[in-house]
């Protein structure tokens, strides 16, 4: 009951913010900053006058729409990294798998850890559905 009430106020959250953040969308914040960020829209021009030490000036959106593009980035990096360590994974055991006539304990070990990682991989797809489902400015 806890995981419904936790998942329907998730859900009305993800809708307020996507609502609520598309309406203030043309206001924007004049700053400075030494790095470009990619959801900063950046001059080409340097607005300092060190050529080691750049500073450009950048608009940020005001709201939260910044920080849930940073939300939606960090989601993105980790689904990622997480689906390079279950291929990777896949490979490692099945190697270990493959070389199992040595000792018959490594093939069974190999055997549990590759239908773990499977289960593994398959949620993180399922989680990436659902995502798209609840909140789809994350994967944009």
């Amino acid at each position: 009951m806890k995981k419904i009430i936790l998942l329907s106020i998730f859900i009305v959250m993800s809708l307020w913010f996507n609502n609520y953040t598309h309406a203030d969308d043309t206001k924007k914040v004049k700053v400075k900053v030494t790095e470009r960020m990619p959801w900063m829209e950046c001059w080409d021009k340097d607005v300092g006058k060190d050529p080691k030490n750049p500073v450009y000036e950048c608009y940020v959106e005001s709201g939260f729409w910044s920080v849930q593009k940073m939300i939606a980035g960090i989601i993105k990096y980790f689904t990622f990294i997480a689906g390079i360590a279950g291929v990777l994974f896949l490979v490692i055991n099945g190697v270990m798998y493959s070389m199992g006539w040595m000792d018959p304990w490594m093939k069974d070990e190999a055997k549990k850890r590759i239908s773990k990682t499977l289960v593994w991989l398959i949620l993180l797809f399922c989680s990436w559905i659902l995502l798209n489902i609840i909140a789809p400015w994350i994967y944009k």
